[in-house]
């Protein structure tokens, strides 16, 4: 029997979804809570996304910004609540959400959860809430003191999962204890549709960084950074891939995925490798709506990238894929394909950059063979 009851979701007039989730949580948990505001259509779903941080940073709050963008486009979330840059403008949320009276509220995240077990009971004293637990310590033994302010908690058992299972798994495990939702396997994975509005500016912008038509050869999507230093391949390593890359054909063309805070400074870089080695190299970073960044992943004919939310993207839109990932974590890799590859960082540290260009470029060597 799953913690939340389907009386209760039946007469649940509004839901809070409790979690601090990067852009690729949500392309993989977004399917789960449509199906589940599929089931219950009468209930106003809501998301809350604020990480407790409390800080001015402008990748959090950017990417915040995309996040609520993107779940407007889903159109079955009612309302989202972004980062807050201040304890001041936090507690002036709350007071926000508190307004909608939840009945039901159902909190995740892997770190944090006594501190969002509090705030969803601050937020509706009268809400059943259900926390959702990275793990339990002491056998769960101090539950009833740590997360008093909920009435019912879950900790996933991965004992229950395969070896080699994908977050997909952990996701539609999590949910049906809870929610008692049911997925086919084949429903799982996720989909990520572009918006058709989207599409012309993805052809300007392409239009305007290649404008030689003799020279349109196949799309190359780069990215070599993301939130955490251990995780980042170096530019100078990208731009030796770029010419490994470009010896097969000089018609390729390569496009460089940054965020805004890096994108002036991959920029000149980028300028200047450009100018010594007469290659087509284009930075790109989002500049007005989310799927911007989709719909070019979309046109590419080949991916490339450490771990981010962009080897999801990837992932969900097909293309040939090849990622670079730390050993940790495991089930958020891609499933391996034909034409999806991980490579581990197993030399040095353990870091990214401690994957050589050799091998990446002969696994993508590899790969474009094959096909």
């Amino acid at each position: 029997m799953s913690l939340v009851s389907d009386k209760q979701f039946q007469q649940c007039q509004r839901l809070l979804f409790i979690s601090p989730v990067a852009l690729g949580d949500f392309l993989y948990l977004k399917t789960f809570l449509i199906a589940l505001k599929q089931r219950y259509p009468h209930i106003e779903l809501d998301i809350w996304l604020d990480d407790n941080r409390c800080n001015s940073d402008s990748w959090r709050l950017s990417r915040s910004k995309i996040l609520q963008q993107w779940m407007e486009t889903e159109g079955c979330f009612t309302r989202s609540y972004g980062c807050t840059d201040s304890v001041e403008s936090r507690k002036a949320q709350i007071e926000q959400a508190k307004g909608q009276q939840y009945d039901l509220i159902i909190c995740h995240s892997v770190s944090k959860s006594q501190q969002y077990s509090e705030i969803a009971r601050t937020i509706s004293p009268n809400a059943f809430i259900v926390s959702s637990l990275p793990k339990r310590s002491a056998w769960g033994l101090f539950d009833k003191i740590l997360y008093r302010h909920s009435d019912r908690v879950f900790s996933l058992n991965a004992n229950e999962l395969a070896s080699n299972h994908h977050i997909t798994d952990r996701y539609e495990n999590i949910f049906s204890h809870i929610t008692g939702l049911q997925l086919a396997k084949s429903e799982l994975m996720p989909e990520l549709v572009v918006p058709k509005n989207v599409e012309p500016i993805t052809d300007a912008w392409l239009t305007e960084q290649f404008d030689d038509l003799s020279k349109q050869g196949p799309l190359i999507f780069l990215n070599h950074l993301s939130t955490n230093a251990k995780k980042d391949w170096h530019l100078s390593q990208l731009f030796e891939l770029i010419e490994r890359i470009a010896k097969d054909d000089v018609n390729y063309r390569f496009v460089i995925n940054v965020t805004k805070e890096n994108y002036q400074q991959v920029s000149s870089s980028t300028k200047e490798f450009v100018q010594s080695s007469k290659l087509q190299v284009a930075v790109f970073t989002v500049q007005e709506h989310f799927f911007e960044l989709p719909s070019l992943i979309a046109r590419a004919d080949f991916v490339i990238t450490v771990d981010t939310a962009i080897l999801h993207f990837a992932f969900a839109a097909k293309k040939p894929l090849l990622s670079m990932m730390r050993q940790k974590k495991p089930y958020w890799a891609p499933p391996a394909s034909p034409s999806s590859h991980v490579l581990y960082a197993t030399e040095g540290k353990g870091h990214i950059s401690d994957i050589s260009v050799d091998t990446v470029y002969q696994q993508y060597a590899k790969m474009t063979k094959a096909n």
